[in-house]
């Protein structure tokens, strides 16, 4: 039934490759399919049902945004409104059904805090030194507060009856991973560029969507 999972994950493999040695010509096809694949993988599994149809909405977003960011430079807000509209589809999908709140709330709470307080000042000064980028600082504080949003909402899957075991600890890493993913990218693009960033970025942003998505298959029994 899941066929479909290794030849994603040779795909993505490929694009991790082609993202580090620069190879731009090959990202042209890697970047996209491996996307396709993973939504299409997603439609056979039948997910687009119930609260799945807001994953897979927030799939399609990643591919556009995904389309846009192999584009020239100035489509990189288009890129950006597609995944803020990714992530705003599955925070729709995450806050769906019954919720038990408990005092170990405050676990996923000060783990997001401690995110934002890392991640979001350093991103907003660099923006803010360059003449050419100071455009971007409302657009982008929008994103980082809709994804941080985002990994709030999967980590509340464990308060939820509907998430139980594997589908909660796939969807909460998977938005960590995706979480994590952005913040490299915005890091090295507006602050300082570290070794292997674009590598880094992709498997994260890779292995994070996929973790939301067979979250999802599980928590809808369909994996």
């Amino acid at each position: 039934m899941l066929w479909w999972l290794p030849v994603f994950l040779t795909v993505a493999l490929l694009e991790w490759i082609a993202t580090g040695k620069r190879w731009h010509r090959v990202r042209i096809i890697t970047k996209p399919l491996s996307l396709l694949i993973l939504i299409a993988g997603f439609s056979l599994q039948g997910g687009w049902q119930g609260i799945g149809l807001w994953f897979g909405i927030g799939l399609l977003f990643s591919l556009s945004g995904d389309i846009f960011l192999l584009l020239r430079p100035h489509f990189f807000i288009a890129g950006l409104i597609s995944f803020l509209l990714a992530h705003i589809a599955y925070i729709i999908a995450f806050w769906q059904g019954q919720m038990k709140i408990t005092i170990w709330i405050i676990l996923p709470m000060a783990a997001v805090i401690f995110l934002v307080s890392m991640v979001c000042p350093r991103v907003i000064r660099s923006l803010q030194r360059k003449l050419e980028n100071r455009h971007l600082v409302v657009p982008v504080l929008l994103y980082m507060i809709t994804i941080i949003t985002m990994l709030f909402s999967a980590q509340l899957t464990w308060f939820q009856p509907a998430w139980v075991g594997l589908s909660a600890l796939s969807a909460s890493l998977g938005a960590f991973l995706f979480t994590i993913s952005d913040s490299a990218l915005a890091y090295g693009r507006f602050s300082h560029p570290f070794r292997f960033s674009n590598f880094f970025v992709m498997f994260t942003y890779h292995t994070g969507q996929l973790g939301i998505i067979l979250g999802a298959l599980m928590r809808l029994q369909l994996i």
